[in-house]
């Protein structure tokens, strides 16, 4: 079997019934063992491990993080590549076959990740240069980046565009779903679980290219549709938190900066957006009190 599938899972099932779904109608189970790893601390919807019993279910007594989570069914599985598939994902073409046709004539190809679109059916910018100051302002999710997607600082930091048709090296990809190559992870390690949530792709990504695995954008493959929305209002203020605090310590794990400015200087930015964004979730909360 060339893939083990892995999907870490919290408290979303049935956004992992629709990915699992997806997954036996594009030959998941011919494509090789799912994982499911689950970090919820409570037992998965009733009928689950009924319906897809060709899963192999890894339940976890305490929620170990993206990162933890994968590296547990890494250890576990022997197929010489990885498929990370986040939970809210829907496979929406014949992935497996045709990443099985492109690759036998690929060399020192370590990470490889395919179009990816959002619910509505819009590209994600799922390929993208490793962050720098400009990403807090000009990332993808950033206000400039949705207002003026073309504008020519957002699209060096976001590479992945609507017209791509070719194939190219990029610094990282999304780990919403991406394939890794088992011999790159032996070689290079897991992923850091010092990344709780966000962040871990990139980390990965970068270790690997520095000791010269390539990482690959392959729009051809998929696509994906990353669906997201799906935590609740608690989740998401934890969510954001994670985001920002992952961000800084990448900044941190790479920064050679004198004095590691460029540290400081993300944590202050980090600190600034956290804060205007938890204000405005405030806003919202409070205004969608005030209408009931």
């Amino acid at each position: 079997m060339l893939f083990d599938i892995i999907i870490v899972s919290y408290r979303c099932d049935r956004a992992l019934d629709s990915c699992l779904s997806s997954l036996s109608r594009w030959g998941g189970g011919a494509a090789g063992q799912i994982f499911v790893v689950d970090n919820s601390e409570r037992s998965l919807f009733p009928g689950l491990k009924e319906q897809f019993t060709q899963v192999r279910w890894i339940e976890n007594k305490k929620n170990l993080g993206f990162a933890g989570g994968c590296n547990r069914a890494i250890r576990e599985g022997k197929a010489p590549w990885v498929c990370l598939l986040n939970p809210d994902t829907v496979l929406a073409g014949p992935i497996w076959s045709q990443f099985q046709q492109w690759l036998p004539e690929k060399e020192r190809i370590g990470v490889v990740g395919p179009r990816i679109l959002d619910a509505n059916g819009r590209l994600q910018g799922s390929a993208r240069s490793f962050p720098g100051l400009s990403t807090a302002f000009f990332g993808r999710t950033s206000l400039i980046s949705r207002l003026l997607p073309d504008n020519p600082i957002t699209r060096r930091n976001i590479l992945a565009t609507p017209g791509d048709t070719s194939v190219r090296d990029v610094d990282w990809v999304s780990g919403a779903c991406m394939f890794v190559n088992r011999e790159a992870i032996e070689r290079v390690g897991p992923l850091d679980t010092g990344f709780f949530l966000y962040w871990e792709d990139c980390d990965w990504c970068t270790r690997m290219k520095m000791a010269g695995w390539r990482i690959v954008y392959h729009p051809g493959l998929g696509p994906v549709r990353h669906i997201g929305g799906i935590s609740s209002k608690r989740a998401r203020l934890k969510s954001l938190y994670h985001f920002h605090k992952s961000a800084v310590r990448l900044y941190w794990k790479y920064d050679r900066s004198p004095l590691r400015l460029g540290s400081l200087l993300a944590l202050v930015g980090a600190a600034t957006r956290l804060g205007l964004l938890l204000a405005r979730e405030g806003t919202r909360r409070r205004g969608a009190v005030d209408v009931s």
